[in-house]
């Protein structure tokens, strides 16, 4: 991760707000992969078709999949609970 980030994510608060950015998910993911072995890469791009239409403002298919964005950076970030409960949901 470079410093930029690393700084924009402390300054964002992430940690303590228990949320994720769209990277952060994908991270996550793909460690996840190892328990769903079959579907890891098919999640990660679910999750890209997801996130590229929440950027895009329109309707996604993914129910439960909450997303807010961030009154600063203007970044779309997930809850982390929501997405753990997605993927408990998907396989």
């Amino acid at each position: 991760m470079g410093v930029r980030s690393q700084l924009k994510r402390e300054l964002m608060n992430l940690d303590a707000t228990g949320l994720m950015t769209a990277d952060d998910v994908r991270m996550h993911l793909m460690q996840s992969k190892e328990r769903v072995q079959q579907k890891g890469v098919n999640l990660v791009a679910r999750f890209n078709a997801h996130h590229n239409k929440v950027l895009a403002g329109l309707p996604s298919h993914e129910k439960g999949l909450e997303h807010q964005q961030h009154k600063l950076f203007k970044e779309v970030l997930y809850p982390r609970t929501a997405v753990q409960t997605w993927l408990s949901k998907v396989h």
